[in-house]
């Protein structure tokens, strides 16, 4: 049996296909991990040089916080401050025009040497004197910040709102660097 030149060449021809179709089969998967691979390396070195330069700012940024630090208010241990912040607060308020209709604060938190209270509140207020409240608790720099926010249209006219929002009020201990936990206010003694 003699095979013809245009038989050996279809049979090249289908040779090539099929492998060629074979290897993409089993080669386009393993493209697909490589090429996912090297964007990961790609993210990976873009991390690598976002770190480099932090570490190399790392004075500044200590800098920087040991500023924020500062500015905290400072309390003794054991003395519950919850009622200072909830006058401060109250008393901003006031002097903007912002009517806080519920105060809720949450139990303190501790991370470090840093201490949280976070108060939740429900308000009614005009734009203009939400703006001026806002700007007023931006402007007293680290001690409070307002986490989250909701404005919904309110009742008594078309410039009044009402809302929540969540304020953060951070501060220190003194002589409480290494307490890792809230402290428990003090008992009487009888």
């Amino acid at each position: 049996m003699k095979i013809s030149t245009r038989e050996m060449g279809l049979a090249w021809v289908t040779a090539m296909v099929v492998i060629l179709g074979v290897t993409y089969w089993l080669g386009a998967p393993k493209a697909e991990a490589w090429k996912d691979a090297v964007r990961e390396r790609d993210a990976l070195g873009l991390k690598m040089k976002e770190i480099n330069h932090l570490l190399g700012d790392q004075t500044n940024v200590n800098r920087r916080l040991e500023a924020l630090r500062q500015q905290l208010p400072s309390h003794p241990p054991g003395k519950d401050v919850t009622a200072e912040l909830l006058m401060t607060l109250e008393r901003t308020a006031q002097q903007h025009g912002l009517i806080l209709l519920r105060r809720e604060p949450e139990k303190e938190k501790s991370v470090g040497d840093l201490y949280e209270v976070a108060i939740n509140c429900t308000w009614e207020s005009s734009l203009d004197g939400l703006i001026h409240f806002l700007y007023a608790l931006q402007i007293q720099g680290a001690i409070l910040d307002i986490r989250q926010l909701t404005v919904t249209p309110g009742q008594g006219g078309p410039d009044r709102l009402k809302g929540n929002f969540t304020v953060d009020c951070a501060y220190t201990r003194q002589g409480a660097g290494s307490q890792t936990s809230s402290p428990e206010p003090e008992q009487k003694k009888n």
